[in-house]
Parts: C-alpha cells; structure tokens; sequence
C-alpha cells in the first residue's frame, strides 16, 4: 500500500450535492479486532472439553494473569463488563455523598455513580484535552465529596498529577473511568497506576476487547479480593456470604476471545497509529480543524481520533459536516453529544446548569469522531480526508440544503 501522502488536488463534488459516494459501502467509525479464528477455536475447544464454562475459570484467571503483566498493574479483576466494573470499583471502596465527574463521557459512567446511591457533581472540563479540569474540580469539593471520578477521554490521561495532589490534600478516593485507555502510559508509567483504582472497557468497539467485558485494575493487590466478592452475589466461600454483589463474572468463553486477541492489539495500536499519523498529515491543512492535545510523553493506544469543527474557519457546522459524511458512506460519531448532564436523570442537578459546563458544551457542539481501525488502511484514511477536503471545498452550497447546517 502507498505510504506517500496523498496531496489534495481539485475538489471532487461532494455525494451531498449529487456526486458519487466516496465509499461504496458504509465506513464506520471502527471495526471489531477479529481474532484467528484457529488460535479462538482452540481455545473454545478446551472449554468444552473441561465443561468450565464460568464462575471464576482457568481462561478467565490466565486472561487476568496476562493482563497484569501486559498493562504493568499489581492485580486485574475481570468483569462481565465495563459498566458492572465501574460499579463495582466504586462499591469497593464503601463511598457516601457526592462524586466529583465529567458530563463529557458516555452515559455509564454517570449511571455507576447513580446505582451506587452516590451523587454525581458535574465539572467542567480543559477546553484543549477534553478531561476532568481538577482546577475546577477543587472548586466544586464540598463536605460531602468522597471521591472524584475522572475520564481518560479517547485514551488522552487527564493530569493525574493534579489530580492525585488534589485527592490527597482534600481525603478523596480517585477512580479513572480509563475505558478507552487500553495500554495507554503516560511518562513511562502505564495508566492503570494512578488512582485507587482504575476501570477497562473491552466492549468489541475497543483496541483490545473479549466481545463484552470490562476490568477494574490498580496498585493495591488486597483490592482484588473484595472485587472478586462484589462480581460474584458477594459469596465469600462455600459458606458464607457477606454483603451485596452481583453477577458480574466474566464468562470463559469471553476470556478466551481475549486471550486469542492480546497479541493481535499491539500491532492493531501500530496500524491505527499509522492512519491517525496520516490523518493528522493530512488534515492539518484543512481550515476549521481542530485536534485534541494529550498530556506529554503519552504512549497512546489511537483509540479514536477526533476532530472539533470550527464553524466560523471551516464553513460548516459539526453537525452539517456529519451530514455531509454520511452522505459519502462514512459514518461518523459526535462523541460526546448530548452531555451527561442534559439527560433527563441529570440535567435537574446544580452542576448541570450549562454556565457552570460551558467548555464541555462548547466542544460537544464542535466534536466529531472520524473513521479509525486498522482494516481501514492508509488509502481508506486518504478517502476520508479527499471527502473533508471536497465537503470543506463546497461549503456554501452545502450549507444551503443541510438540515444541520
């Protein structure tokens, strides 16, 4: 595949205003990691041999295992997903009161501080890194803050520095919704260190995913315990049954998928590393084009690659843009639109009045999530970028018949 970057020559005319579709078939803005299918066979094979099907399984054990060593973390505790792995870690730590988040994630993360009988404080984010401000997040401390619970936006770390300060100064418990942060380490130290604890998506849509599943990981082994008791109806032996879990097991099935995929996410990583290099390239010469900035010396993971849309320089606004996209087959994601704190469960709270939010409003107006996986290639990339360039190139016209305009 050509490797030479592919310069932007006459516009083409946009499938928005009647030319061909840049793509014959829909374009999403990932693709499932598929494993071998052999090496998952052989794996589902040794399942049904053993008829260990759940309830804490030789697959599920080695996949912790592995895991422990791949992301640099003392204990790995597998759930069924991300969003019982959330509740859970919360769980553990026996909070009362108000959390301290972000209306800028997806709406799980909300919901785990909600079943916990906790209440969410919504707090404005850094207009350039899309993460918990923790400037703002002192602000907002009261009597009845037990913890904060910070967002690594598209695998960008949030200043966990700052953070971790701001926890130990003010007696808070620090969680990190890191589900999109697979991998990710930030000045040589990988992510699942900072914090208590911190929580994995590996829902299919994920660098690294087990089909549905999720994970709570940290520093502090003794936490395992208590988790695998909250993931299992809170049984602590054979005997005895102490306080109140769920069933959040990850099934062996599951975990086979993730072991047969493993080896398979770095160089997925390495592929999707090469098209956001290209994209950035690329785009860095479309007006109105705005990128996310992540903390220094990050190892990234390119879990998503993300745009703002400046209406004013590009001519279009995010949502004509999308539009416009859809038209030529590429599906795109306006990640995070609405904010948490205009759901109907939360908007009614103090923090969710939008003067106290206006970076997060502004950016989830603006934000557009484009086509990021390895299948996608380098000339797929090109394609996108061909169709901004000739959407950009054409934006009067568009502007005048897009309902998102």
């Amino acid at each position: 595949m050509d490797s030479t970057p592919k310069r932007q020559g006459a516009p083409r005319t946009p499938a928005f205003l009647g030319g061909s579709a840049i793509f014959s078939e829909p374009v999403y803005v990932t693709r499932a990691l598929a494993p071998d299918r052999r090496v998952f066979a052989e794996r589902v094979a040794a399942i049904f041999r053993s008829r260990w099907f759940t309830n804490d399984g030789p697959t599920v054990r080695e996949l912790e295992r592995r895991l422990t060593e791949t992301l640099g973390v003392e204990f790995c505790a597998a759930f069924a997903n991300g969003t019982v792995a959330l509740q859970a870690a919360l769980r553990s730590l026996d909070l009362s009161g108000e959390v301290i988040t972000t209306p800028f994630t997806f709406p799980a993360t909300l919901h785990a501080v909600v079943m916990n009988g906790l209440t969410p404080v919504f707090c404005d984010i850094d207009s350039d890194t899309y993460n918990l401000d923790p400037v703002r997040a002192a602000e907002l401390v009261g009597g009845s803050t037990s913890a904060l619970l910070p967002v690594h936006v598209f695998g960008s770390p949030c200043d966990v520095e700052a953070l971790a300060e701001l926890g130990e100064r003010r007696g808070l418990r620090v969680v990190y919704d890191a589900a999109h942060a697979f991998g990710v380490s930030v000045r040589g130290r990988p992510i699942g260190c900072f914090g208590d604890l911190s929580v994995l998506s590996f829902h299919a849509t994920k660098v690294f995913h087990t089909s549905e599943g999720g994970a709570v990981v940290g520093v502090r082994r003794e936490s395992f315990g208590r988790l695998a008791m909250l993931r299992n109806f809170g049984i602590v032996s054979e005997d005895e049954v102490t306080g109140v879990g769920v069933n959040g097991k990850m099934s062996e099935v599951h975990a086979a998928m993730g072991l047969a995929l493993l080896e398979e996410a770095h160089a997925e990583v390495g592929r999707r590393a090469a098209i956001a290099a290209r994209y950035r390239e690329r785009l860095s010469e479309l007006p109105g084009v705005v990128f996310q900035r992540f903390a220094p010396e990050t190892l990234r993971n390119h879990y998503n690659f993300s745009l703002e849309i400046d209406e004013a320089a590009f001519g279009l606004s995010r949502d004509a843009v999308h539009e416009a996209l859809r038209a030529e087959n590429v599906h795109t994601r306006k990640y995070f639109h609405p904010l948490c704190s205009e759901n109907p469960s939360y908007r009614d709270l103090p923090s969710a009045r939008p003067e106290h939010l206006r970076n997060a409003h502004r950016v989830a107006s603006r934000i557009l999530c484009i086509p990021l996986y390895g299948e996608l290639g380098l000339e797929g990339a090109d394609r996108v970028a061909d169709a901004l360039f000739a959407i950009q190139a054409h934006a009067p016209a568009i502007r005048r018949c897009a309902t998102g305009a």
